[in-house]
């Protein structure tokens, strides 16, 4: 492989390295380490109270389980829907000595409106580590409206999202396309199938001016 060619193979290696986002299934996590996900609240521009928390025992069998109080009645919830406020959930996780927080929200209506049922999604990465949680409702994603009566008790399904394999790129076929273009030009075998506008519009655009502009300068005399 020439010089040339070596840079060409190299540029194009770093461009969808650069671009591309390895990804992982659950069965391939290089670590499984249990963790512990501390959940806090609030409702609209309230301070944060103690939801309770998530232990997650292993992420390649998705063995999770939750315990959860709410501090809010169902009067608050309702007050928030109607003032179309929002419902905050803070996570912070910790594994291995390490600490991470992450801030999700969703409208109080749909909370309130679907009894406190939700859906808490841990996102984990490659490398089996936690990068995300959010918080979603399985309710309609538009509030109707309607007042219901219930319990303050969460519904909550814990969700465990892994990275799937996406495709990989041929470099090696690319490199030897570009390659193979590069030496038929040199050799003239490749065809230009432009248009003849397309292939000369540098040459017609200054002679389309020069006429307009000799028109402006002499218009004609009129007649008499």
């Amino acid at each position: 492989m020439n010089l040339s060619k070596m840079n060409l193979y190299r540029g194009v290696q770093s461009i969808i390295v650069f671009c591309l986002v390895f990804t992982v299934s659950k069965a391939e996590l290089e670590s499984d380490v249990s963790s512990v996900i501390l959940l806090s609240h609030s409702l609209g521009e309230k301070t944060l109270e103690t939801r309770g928390q998530i232990n997650v025992r292993s992420l390649k069998s998705g063995l999770v389980n939750i315990v959860q109080d709410s501090s809010f009645t169902t009067q608050d919830f309702k007050e928030a829907a109607e003032a179309n406020e929002f419902y905050h959930l803070e996570a912070v996780v910790r594994y291995n000595g390490v600490e991470r927080t992450f801030l999700t929200s969703t409208k109080a209506c749909l909370l309130y409106e679907s009894q406190l049922s939700d859906i808490i999604t841990i996102h984990v990465d490659l490398m089996g580590n936690i990068y995300g949680v959010s918080l979603a409702s399985p309710h309609n994603q538009q509030c109707t409206g309607s007042v219901v009566d219930f319990e303050p008790e969460f519904n909550t399904t814990v969700l465990i999202s892994y990275m799937e394999h996406g495709p990989v790129p041929d470099v090696a076929m690319y490199v030897q396309k570009i390659e193979q273009e590069k030496v038929a030009k040199e050799r003239g075998e490749t065809k230009d199938n432009r248009s003849f506008i397309a292939k000369y519009w540098m040459y017609i655009v200054p002679l389309v001016l020069v006429f307009m502009m000799s028109g402006a300068s002499n218009p004609e005399q009129p007649a008499r």
